[in-house]
């Protein structure tokens, strides 16, 4: 065999697909790939994972993936583990303090379901912020019987004070009519019941804002939230960045499709049809097949 045996080119030959190797593919090349092409899908996953600051040699030649999108996904990863440690720091403040939150006095409890009727801002919450879950069965005055028998429970509206005040202020406006002296009397005693009751309220109300907030600046619940928060902006930072920075590798798509699929929309917009919906099943899809983290 003479000295350029290796570097002889080599007819092209069927791979088994519609493609076939170059007629100038030297047969040291052609052997690289062939072996490359017999690396199990497995494998390739396994090796991407192992490496993730580059994809395998055997695989991608050698290419490394793009610095900043690993930076991104770098801090991506660390976002969403302060989200989840801060969000379990505030479930355990919640649990700590659940025995001395007070619930609303029923006298200043308003509408049912405000859980559900967009009257979130006036719902009654605990110490963490989430709704107050109230048995139906024992509001039998406030709730009827068809009421009690769909909903084993309910999140009420709470009345502030800046709404008992207005209300107080309101009635203490009106001026009684009557066409005879008894329905004037009658009219001013309601009235005056009127004022009375939401006075009651405004009293109460007071006193509960007064200590859920000293409760709030306890147990530094304030602070608890505001780390939330950070840690949240900082994720969807790193989302975004993941998704303006290009990928150069198979590696790169797959963190691409999983900041994506770290959005709380996409597992609705995966049940639609459409454009958007195609969009969520082919992230899934690739996923599938590049290899989750």
């Amino acid at each position: 065999m003479d000295k350029q045996s290796n570097s002889t080119t080599v007819p092209a030959v069927s791979t088994g697909t519609k493609q076939a190797l170059s007629p100038n593919l030297t047969r040291r090349k052609a052997l690289g790939l062939l072996a490359a092409a017999s690396v199990p899908p497995t494998a390739v996953v396994a090796a991407a994972a192992a490496t993730p600051t580059a994809v395998a040699a055997n695989v991608c030649q050698g290419v490394s993936e793009n610095p900043e999108l690993l930076a991104a996904y770098e801090r991506f990863k660390a976002a969403r583990a302060e989200v989840a440690a801060a969000k379990d720091a505030l479930e355990w403040l919640a649990d700590e303090w659940r025995h001395v939150w007070p619930l609303a006095p029923e006298e200043i409890l308003d509408g049912a379901n405000a859980h559900q009727n967009g009257r979130g801002e006036t719902a009654e919450r605990d110490i963490a912020g989430r709704f107050v879950m109230r048995d139906t069965n024992v509001l039998k005055k406030r709730l009827t019987a068809k009421f009690r028998a769909e909903n084993d429970k309910t999140c009420f509206s709470v009345i502030s004070t800046d709404q008992a005040s207005e209300t107080v202020s309101t009635w203490a406006q009106q001026t009684p009519a009557g066409r005879t002296e008894k329905a004037l009397a009658r009219n001013r005693v309601y009235r005056d019941e009127a004022i009375q009751r939401w006075q009651r309220k405004l009293e109460l109300a007071r006193e509960y804002e007064a200590e859920t907030a000293r409760l709030r600046a306890a147990s530094g619940v304030e602070k608890a939230k505001s780390r939330i928060e950070i840690a949240e902006s900082e994720f969807r930072m790193a989302c975004v960045d993941i998704s303006r920075a290009q990928a150069i590798t198979g590696e790169g798509l797959r963190i691409k499709a999983e900041a994506i699929k770290s959005h709380s929309l996409v597992g609705i917009v995966q049940l639609q049809s459409g454009i958007l919906g195609d969009m969520a099943r082919f992230i899934d899809n690739a996923l599938n097949v590049i290899g989750r983290a």
